[in-house]
């Protein structure tokens, strides 16, 4: 059967499935956050992410007021001791996890599937992480890394994990084929296939740029800066599973002015 993604759904509040969000110590695209953020199951801050929120909420115009998180987690070496004071006096939940083992990311990702186990019946709860990839490679390369390994980790995720950035929303397909559908207004006409992982055959239908049985990999040829040219895209692969990127419309785009 054809995997399904509808991932304008998440923009429009109109989301399929359940899911959390989880706020990383990055730059917060504000535009995107505003779509979703109040759709969510759970809201999480990895370590000081909680930063980044407040920073966001004192951004909201007319007093508006915002949720707060349900826990502020991580080994806390970054959060600052003014935002765990005004968050503590919220009721908000921070939970310090020394381990330097596993990512800020990665503890962020256990707390929402223990969370899930608790409170949905052990169901699917899908995770949209507000990360950048304009800063550090370094850093923009770990989040990708952490989007693979979740997809991998039924400890880390029962549901599908999508990487929120400035410009983008990111996802690694499954194993299958794959039709992401687009509805008007949600994203602009580029979109990318990158075969993050490895070698891959795709084959691709419903862009400017279709392909079939077509070899990609670093260091050879990608299919970057392709175009959305149907409401209905399919894409399948033998091989690693690539990285799929869409560009969000200029609305929630994290350069728009609010």
């Amino acid at each position: 059967m054809p995997i399904d993604w509808r991932p304008c759904g998440l923009l429009s509040g109109r989301a399929v499935h359940p899911y959390a969000v989880l706020i990383l110590n990055q730059p917060v695209n504000r535009n995107a956050l505003d779509a979703v953020i109040q759709h969510a199951t759970f809201l999480v801050c990895a370590d000081a992410g909680a930063d980044r929120l407040r920073t966001y909420e004192a951004s909201l115009k007319n007093g508006t007021s915002l949720r707060s998180p349900d826990v502020i987690i991580g080994d806390l070496d970054s959060l600052t001791a003014q935002t765990a004071d005004y968050y503590q006096a919220r009721g908000v939940e921070i939970v310090r996890q020394p381990d330097q083992d596993s990512t800020d990311f990665t503890k962020g990702l256990k707390w929402i599937r223990e969370a899930a186990r608790q409170s949905l019946g052990d169901g699917e709860l899908d995770v949209i992480v507000l990360g950048g990839l304009g800063g550090r490679v370094d850093q923009a390369f770990s989040q990708i890394h952490h989007l693979y390994m979740a997809g991998r980790d039924e400890q880390l995720l029962r549901g599908r994990v999508y990487l929120l950035s400035e410009q983008s929303l990111s996802f690694v397909l499954d194993p299958g084929l794959n039709v992401i559908h687009i509805e008007p207004g949600y994203f602009e006409q580029n979109v990318g296939i990158i075969p993050v992982r490895g070698q891959a055959t795709i084959t691709l239908k419903g862009f400017e740029w279709d392909v079939q049985n077509w070899p990609t990999e670093f260091g050879s040829q990608m299919s970057t800066s392709n175009h959305i040219r149907s409401e209905m895209l399919e894409v399948s692969f033998q091989g690693a599973p690539p990285l799929f990127t869409l560009e969000l419309a200029a609305k929630f785009q994290a350069s728009h002015r609010r």
